[in-house]
């Protein structure tokens, strides 16, 4: 077993890294007092957030709501490259499933061709009331591939009869679902919906051009992989935050100091950028966590313009 920490600033172990999301762990779950230095610099930060906030003459109860609710974003931010990579290993295998459905049908395909007429025949007229159902839908993909199963072993020739059967279940046991099945229910949900959607009642009872129609919809309606770097994580936890901030009636942006850099006897003085109270809020809220990220002035831009449509009351001047 793996003991080396998940995360360094909460003591969670890395064995814990496939339970942890599914826990939806809040602040309030981890206990800050194990660690003296952990404890001091935790309240630390929340004093500092306090005071920012209490700049602004909010009330205190109305305060400590806001505290909470920003440092529960604080700790997502901690699981966030955790959730991303469960996120893309699990975007991963439903493709490669997907991959894998595809495959299996066109030997399904290939091994019912390959059934005498009289057999192909005879698997046809017992399959076509499933075919001819006025919805398609994962039930109606289920019970072809058990009409399938049934109807396999008594058809000829043998050995063909016997390979479709293969495909359909390799290792045939009581109680125990089609393989075919299981990939169908996990392959990319969107893939899946679409061609549901897009499978019509048919008259024709030949399965062979059927299973044909469907890998060719499995290909077409294949999700396309999303490309370049994911939006920044931090990004997200300025745009909560200010969310929050909005609630208060504040307005979460940047500030200025006109006279950050005076006037020498070699060039005039100039103005410049400086940390506004919501990102000094922002950064008390992560390092309470021991995380030093800060939160750029583009992304707090980028907040600005997202929010400028949002009519809400603005508070006192930065």
């Amino acid at each position: 077993m793996n003991n080396k920490p998940l995360l360094s600033q909460f003591r969670i172990t890395a064995s814990m890294q496939h339970y942890v999301l599914r826990l939806r762990l809040r602040g309030g779950d981890f206990d800050y007092g194990s660690d003296s230095e952990a404890a001091v610099a935790f309240t630390k930060r929340v004093g500092e957030m306090r005071r920012i906030l209490m700049e602004k003459r909010i009330p205190a109860i109305v305060v400590d709501r806001a505290i909470a609710k920003t440092l529960e974003v604080a700790v997502d931010f901690q699981l966030a490259a955790i959730r991303y990579r469960f996120i893309k290993a699990m975007e991963d295998q439903s493709h490669a499933v997907l991959d894998r459905l595809i495959n299996t049908l066109m030997q399904l395909r290939d091994a019912i061709a390959r059934l005498a007429p009289r057999s192909k025949g005879e698997l046809n007229r017992q399959i076509t009331q499933v075919l001819r159902q006025p919805i398609f839908d994962t039930e109606v993909f289920i019970d072809l591939i058990e009409a399938l199963a049934a109807a396999l072993p008594k058809l000829s020739p043998g050995r063909h009869a016997k390979s479709a059967l293969a495909i359909i279940d390799p290792e045939p046991k009581e109680g125990r679902r089609s393989p075919v099945i299981e990939m169908w229910e996990t392959m990319p949900a969107t893939t899946r919906v679409s061609v549901e959607g897009l499978i019509k009642p048919t008259t024709s009872t030949s399965l062979v051009p059927w299973l044909d129609r469907l890998v060719d919809l499995l290909h077409r309606e294949r999700p396309t992989r999303k490309r370049g770097v994911p939006r920044a994580i931090t990004r997200v936890v300025a745009s909560r935050v200010a969310a929050i901030w909005r609630t208060l009636g504040l307005d979460p942006g940047l500030a200025y100091n006109f006279f950050l850099y005076p006037a020498t006897d070699e060039e005039i003085g100039r103005g410049g950028r400086i940390e506004s109270r919501f990102q000094r809020y922002c950064h008390a809220a992560l390092a309470a966590f021991g995380d030093l990220t800060e939160i750029s002035a583009r992304q707090v831009q980028h907040v600005k313009k997202s929010g400028a449509e949002t009519e809400l009351p603005k508070g006192e001047p930065r």
